[in-house]
């Protein structure tokens, strides 16, 4: 299986905006029960600032949350898996269980074929609509090369020499016209 290209920015942006609004109200909830509620009528009280904090953890461990259902409903959909099911699963499944699932069953990501545009899960070693070669591999040893070796890394094989040279396909002769 092909490493999948990890760019944060990418991924920060598959969270939808109701999961950012629903993670902001979640850290302003708390703030506003433990400072407004929990410690209002309280002699005993922290200071301010402490009841600030106090807020904050348990608000942005719940935004957190709240950001990740997000993002694995969004990112199960990308990955051609049932949205909903994945999102309920996670919800439901206790102690950040279905999370853990989540991330251990997803499929690869699709990655479009070079030749004809097609969606192909990175794992698939021909396009499923045009059968172009996904994964070239060496044709003396079998190992998988990258697109634009010369020789092949495991067996020093020249792959230059096994590719048609430019120009046109080779076609077969006619047999001479018979008068």
């Amino acid at each position: 299986m092909r490493d999948e290209k990890f760019n944060i920015r990418e991924e920060l942006k598959l969270i939808p905006a109701w999961a950012v609004v629903l993670a902001a109200l979640a850290v302003i909830g708390m703030q506003a029960l433990f400072v407004l509620v929990a410690f209002r009528h309280d002699p005993s009280a922290p200071p301010i600032p402490l009841q600030v904090l106090i807020g904050f953890l348990p608000g942005s461990i719940l935004a957190l949350c709240l950001l990740l259902v997000g993002y694995v409903n969004r990112d199960a959909q990308r990955r051609g898996m049932n949205r909903t099911l994945w999102t309920i699963l996670v919800l439901i499944v206790p102690n950040g269980i279905g999370f853990i699932l989540y991330f251990l069953l997803r499929h690869p990501l699709k990655v479009p074929c070079p030749q004809c545009g097609a969606l192909a899960t990175a794992n698939f070693n021909f396009c499923p609509v045009c059968k172009y070669n996904l994964k070239p591999t060496c044709p003396q040893c079998k190992h998988e090369i990258r697109p634009g070796d010369r020789y092949c890394p495991y067996c020093a094989h020249d792959l230059a020499a096994d590719k048609p040279m430019g120009g046109s396909p080779l076609t077969p002769l006619s047999p001479p016209a018979t008068a």
